[in-house]
């Protein structure tokens, strides 16, 4: 009997064994398909948003066999938990190997001694460049860049494996570092200020609310709304002759002011996504609100500064900077927010006696310790092995963390539709902060290794840790266990990025990095080594003037938040300060204005009487495009060719 009673309890954590082998098995097939739409095919950017497509796709998927399962076959259904692991180990998966990090770093490994020799380029890096991180051997890179060969073929691969493997430990690392701090911010964020974390709404609905969502006809109608709209422009494309809805870049408002100082505004496109509109009906009102305002902000900075016509200050008004001085400040003040709570983990942790601690809180408290200091530790011995000054690496990888946090906490509390900040990470300022000048004759090696960390830092769309977080908040709710769910989450990170390898060197080894017609092939590692190269053969002096708009950010967006929690109709967010000055919301700054006017009106004519029986009509939009949009994106594939983009283009 009381074997039968661990037993059932086991099975009532909902983190089984089959569930976590359903997404083992789920994330090579993710993965592949990731690289194949992302990198070859270029039918899709599904990692490039909040919400993963691909992943929601596979989710339905599963959800509709687990209802026929439940008539046909109970006892092998699937609990909602189980298939919200599955879900939360295919998004893992895909950030590791994705857009924003595993795609990227492939390339930067085989780019400098593919063509440094064929272009005489690049000798001074290479000078300074770790041979045991790079890929030299000239006959894998050959079938890596020109295609038509088998990856499982030694030696294609096996010049690979060292320095995969060395990164691959890298990324476990610094993956280590992002759950420990999740484990750090858990009980506050999740339980203490009970946040809303919008991004998982999506997937929480269609797993446990599959049946009345199939019965609501407003879901159907939004659904086959936007998945009449998507099979229209599909067919198009096949068939030009047919017509299309234009949904997507109907127009750029920036070709109305051909004219200077407004033609210096940039890219304003008019789009109506309907995943995106659905998934900002999800977001706060003053957080939409705050969006595409200050989407306008941005746009009319820009025109000032063309109309004042400043000189010798490339970059004015330094728009990315100053929106990433607001990422370094939602940091600060989310671990400000925080700061009781770890300070009580700080009592845990030194054994003294703390009110109402659970015996998990204890376990918690020493499990996020060990991930923080064994990944931190490997970081600074590998950092150290690269070459790299103690002096730089250290704040850069604070800097790292700190976006990291700010990321997870907006993700959190507030589910913004993207988080860009192209091109403005912690190296890159670090580069114009010192000077080129300065590191190549003091930090040679860290200036060289600043080309490694572009792949973890060139964007940050696919950042694993808020998905990690918004696991925990998944456990929270539907009572699982978070140890569990901490091992299904380093199991997904582990097998993604294996994965995610494998995927991106079958695609390079079949059809040839240089010789892609459609998406970026090389262009990564070109675009990584070549702003290197330029950082060693020309360098130029420090720039002050971006550190400064940062701070400018910093203290901006420290005021708006101060101005908000101090006056309740101040209607400005930090987090819309941060997002809004983004490439991913010039394509969904209209999408945000329609669903803040729509959930506005909604709620102000009507109330929750009113808000409450629209919401699935919203994720009814979510899903006919996401899954439709997944299909044709499916069918690039198979058929080798492009196809329809429902996102972005």
């Amino acid at each position: 009997m009381q074997f039968v009673f661990i037993l059932g309890d086991f099975l009532n954590l909902g983190v089984t064994l089959r569930c976590i082998v359903i997404g083992v098995l789920l994330i090579p097939i993710t993965c592949m398909w990731v690289c194949l739409s992302e990198i070859m095919w270029y039918s899709g950017q599904p990692t490039t948003v909040s919400v993963f497509s691909h992943v929601i796709f596979i989710l339905s998927l599963i959800v509709l066999i687990n209802l026929a399962l439940r008539k046909l076959r109970p006892a092998w259904e699937l609990q909602p938990g189980e298939i919200l692991v599955v879900y939360t180990m295919l998004c893992l998966a895909s950030c590791v190997c994705g857009h924003d990090m595993g795609e990227i770093l492939v390339p930067t490994l085989s780019h400098l001694h593919r063509f440094a020799p064929i272009e005489g380029r690049y000798e001074e890096v290479i000078q300074h460049v770790p041979g045991w991180l790079v890929v030299k051997d000239q006959d894998a890179l050959q079938a890596a860049y020109l295609g038509q060969e088998s990856i499982f073929k030694p030696a294609n691969f096996i010049p690979w494996l060292k320095p995969l493997g060395w990164w691959f430990l890298f990324v476990m690392a610094l993956c280590s570092v992002m759950w420990g701090l999740n484990l750090l911010f858990r009980k506050q964020w999740t339980e203490n200020e009970k946040l809303a974390y919008p991004v998982i709404q999506l997937p929480l609905l269609i797993t446990t609310q599959a049946r009345s969502l199939l019965r609501n006809r407003l879901f159907w109608l939004a659904f086959g709304i936007a998945a009449f709209i998507d099979i229209i422009n599909g067919l198009n494309v096949l068939f030009p002759l047919l017509p299309k809805i234009p949904i997507v870049h109907i127009l750029n408002i920036q070709q109305f002011f051909p004219t200077r100082p407004w033609n210096a505004m940039g890219g304003a496109w008019v789009s109506f996504y309907p995943f995106a509109i659905g998934l900002c009906f999800f977001m706060p009102l003053d957080l939409a609100f705050s969006c595409w305002f200050f989407f306008w902000f941005w746009k009319l900075q820009r025109v000032l500064a063309s109309h004042i016509g400043v000189h010798g200050m490339p970059g004015f008004p330094f728009v990315e900077e100053q929106t990433a001085g607001g990422y370094y400040a939602i940091a600060l003040i989310a671990i400000w927010i925080t700061r009781r709570h770890l300070a009580r983990v700080g009592r845990i942790l030194l054994g003294r006696p703390v009110e109402g601690v659970t015996p998990w809180d204890r376990q918690e408290a020493w499990i996020a310790t060990t991930l923080l200091v064994g990944g931190g530790a490997f970081l600074v011995a590998f950092s150290t092995a690269a070459g790299m000054d103690a002096r730089v690496f250290v704040p850069f990888f604070m800097l790292y963390f700190l976006i990291s946090i700010a990321i997870t906490r907006m993700r959190a509390e507030l589910g913004p539709p993207a988080h860009d900040l192209h091109h403005v990470g912690p190296d890159r300022q670090m580069v114009r902060f010192l000077g080129a000048t300065t590191m190549k004759n003091n930090y040679p090696g860290t200036l060289a290794m600043f080309g490694f960390t572009n792949f973890f830092n060139r964007a940050y769309r696919g950042h694993p840790m808020p998905h990690g977080l918004e696991g925990f908040r998944i456990a929270e709710r539907l009572k699982l266990d978070n140890l569990r769910y901490l091992a299904a989450m380093g199991i997904a990170i582990a097998a993604g990025t294996i994965a995610g390898y494998f995927s991106m060197l079958w695609v390079f080894d079949k059809y040839g990095a240089s010789a892609q017609a459609l998406g970026p092939g090389e262009f990564f590692g070109r675009e990584t080594w070549d702003a290197v190269n330029v950082w060693f053969t020309a360098p130029e002096k420090h720039q002050y003037q971006p550190t400064y708009a940062i701070l400018i950010g910093l203290v901006f967006a420290i005021g708006l938040a101060a101005l908000r929690m101090n006056l309740t109709w101040w209607p400005f967010h930090p987090v819309g300060y941060a997002v809004s000055g983004s490439w991913s919301m010039e394509q969904l700054w209209l999408c945000v204005f329609v669903a803040w006017l729509v959930k506005s009106l909604l709620l102000k004519y009507g109330g929750a009487r009113t808000y409450k029986p629209a919401v699935p009509f919203f994720v009814g939009l979510m899903m006919g495009d996401l899954v439709v949009g997944s299909f044709w994106n499916i069918y690039g594939i198979v058929m080798e060719r492009q196809i329809y983009h429902f996102w972005p283009y």
